[in-house]
Parts: structure tokens; C-alpha cells; sequence
């Protein structure tokens, strides 16, 4: 019997397709309702409140933006107090990020914004099982996440390298 190939490239071009209509709806919404964050930030937000205290450093792994973005937007929702910037307790040099009571706040009415964006589409999904898709989709991003499994940037070329 052959072997059934995986089909990686569908998979990966249909999570991206989905992310960026999501991501495109809410950034909208957020404008519309005049709200002070953009959806990325809310990322980090919804990252922060699963994982507090989470590290600075490990947010911008986890949602794979580079550290200049990741400085920006920590500092973006500390000025707007909706989270706590704070050295480690075990290690100064790590700054781990905490929400505030006002960012919880901000998250839930973000969240009934991505969930009324969910339910609009709910209708065309006869078949779906959502629940068990997004835990599947969840165990992938553990294995993804695993230092396994990170890829190393190469950060190490010289400038001449980079200008062949």
C-alpha cells in the first residue's frame, strides 16, 4: 500500500490565509471602536495573561517578531498601563511582562470581538469540529515552539556576506 503524502504546503498557505483575514477584521475593528491596540499587540496581551509572568525575550520567540517590535509594543501597553513591566526576581537582566487589571479588561472585549468574528462564520462550518482543530493546531505550535525545532537565524554573517 503507498504511502499517503502530507500535504504540509496546505496546511501551512490555509493557517496563513485564515491569520491574515483575522488579523485584518480585527485591526479594522479594533480602529472602528476606537480602541489603542492593534491585534498583534493583542497577541502578546492574550500570551501575557496564559503565561504570566512570561519573559520579554520568550514573547517575541512565541510570536515570532523580532526584539525591536517586541521593545515597541511593551513599551506601547505599559504606557497605556495595560501591562506591568518587571526585572526577574531570579535574574534582573530578564524582564518579565505581567497584565494589568485595565489590560484584562481591554482582552475580554477584544476577545468578544474575535469571537463575534468567529461566530459570523460559524454558519459555513457545518462539518467542523473547531474544538478539536484548535487543539491539534495547539499540539503543532508546541512542536514548533520547542527549542528542537527553532530555527537558528544565522545572525552570525558579516556585513560583506550579506551584500553578495
Amino acid at each position: 500500500m503507498a504511502e499517503i503524502k502530507k500535504d504540509y504546503l496546505t496546511v501551512s498557505t490555509y493557517n496563513a490565509i485564515l491569520h491574515r483575514q483575522l488579523q485584518r477584521d480585527m485591526n479594522q475593528l479594533l480602529i472602528k471602536d476606537k480602541l489603542p491596540v492593534n491585534i498583534t499587540e493583542m497577541y502578546l496581551m492574550i500570551l501575557i495573561l496564559e503565561s504570566q509572568p512570561i519573559s520579554q525575550r520568550r514573547a517575541s520567540t512565541t510570536l515570532a517578531v523580532d526584539e525591536g517590535l517586541m521593545t515597541r509594543m511593551v513599551k506601547h501597553l505599559a504606557a497605556l498601563g495595560l501591562i506591568h513591566k518587571e526585572a526577574a526576581a531570579t535574574d534582573k537582566r530578564v524582564k518579565e511582562l505581567t497584565l494589568t487589571e485595565d489590560g484584562e479588561k481591554l482582552l475580554d472585549y477584544g476577545l468578544s470581538k474575535v469571537n463575534a468574528w468567529w461566530d459570523s462564520i460559524e454558519p459555513d462550518l457545518k462539518d467542523i469540529d473547531i474544538n478539536n482543530l484548535g487543539r491539534e493546531l495547539f499540539d503543532i505550535s508546541k512542536v514548533v515552539l520547542s527549542d528542537r525545532h527553532q530555527t537558528a537565524l544565522g545572525t552570525d554573517r558579516t556585513d560583506s556576506e550579506m551584500k553578495k
